[in-house]
């Protein structure tokens, strides 16, 4: 309980002290976005790194070298809670951005943040909207920013992975960029199965082989969301094991 309660002063103090700090951003954009993503890098490393240090969850990554270099990728993951961002987003390689649900622009001061973070918002339930925010994705790719995204859509309730939407996976395919499956274990532990409270547990994130979609035909890659949630479920089940 006493980590939920700074969880939350923490949240509360960093909404009122962030804005300078968004400001400044957005000033930043206006001569260099190259500049302006290299310091929100930082900024949001500090930010989510206090949180998870508050959290007092012990975060164990693996198999960060299959990671590609040399290239922008879109990262495929499972979704258990909210904290699958905060613990993760921040130690992946080069500039990386999320899709998340367009509920979260109704915000004030977390939307600017999440906005000058190259946030991509989605409309679920508006399929037009959603491929358009798809098209942006594709372009954020071929312009050398990797894109991570839950295919699941949101949250699993009940520890039960659900279906991949393939949809998603036209980032990779439309852009012919490699698919990174990520594993996330455990971090439901961290809070939303025992809310109010707030546990430093154990989650392991494991970044799985990479996908290279042009390995497949065009039947086959209609599926590719299919066997990522396969090999992210068996992984997941596996570091279950582990800790």
């Amino acid at each position: 309980m006493i980590r939920f309660v700074l969880l939350v002063l923490v949240v509360i103090i960093d909404f009122i002290v962030i804005i300078p700090f968004e400001i400044i951003g957005y000033a930043i954009g206006l001569f260099s976005m190259k500049a302006r993503n290299a310091y929100m890098k930082v900024l949001m490393t500090v930010v989510l790194s206090v949180l998870q240090f508050l959290s007092g969850a012990k975060v164990k990554f693996i198999g960060m070298e299959k990671i590609p270099q040399d290239r922008a990728v879109l990262y495929v993951a499972n979704h258990q809670s909210f904290f699958d961002v905060i613990l993760t987003i921040t130690k992946l390689p080069g500039l990386v951005c999320f899709v998340a649900k367009k509920q979260f622009k109704k915000i004030p001061i977390f939307y600017q943040g999440l906005d000058l973070y190259n946030t991509l918002f989605i409309d679920r339930d508006n399929v037009k909207e959603g491929l358009k925010t798809i098209l942006e994705a594709i372009e954020r790719i071929k312009g050398g920013m990797s894109v991570f995204i839950f295919p699941e859509g949101t949250r699993s309730r009940d520890g039960n992975m659900n279906e991949f939407k393939e949809g998603s996976m036209k980032i990779a395919t439309k852009s012919g960029c490699p698919i990174v499956p990520v594993a996330i274990t455990n971090t439901a532990e961290v809070f939303e199965n025992h809310f109010p409270k707030v546990r430093g547990v154990p989650v392991i994130v494991e970044m799985l082989d990479p996908i290279y979609p042009e390995d497949f035909d065009k039947t086959e890659q209609k599926h590719l969301g299919k066997l990522c949630k396969e090999r992210i479920e068996a992984a997941r089940d596996a570091n279950y094991e582990k800790l």
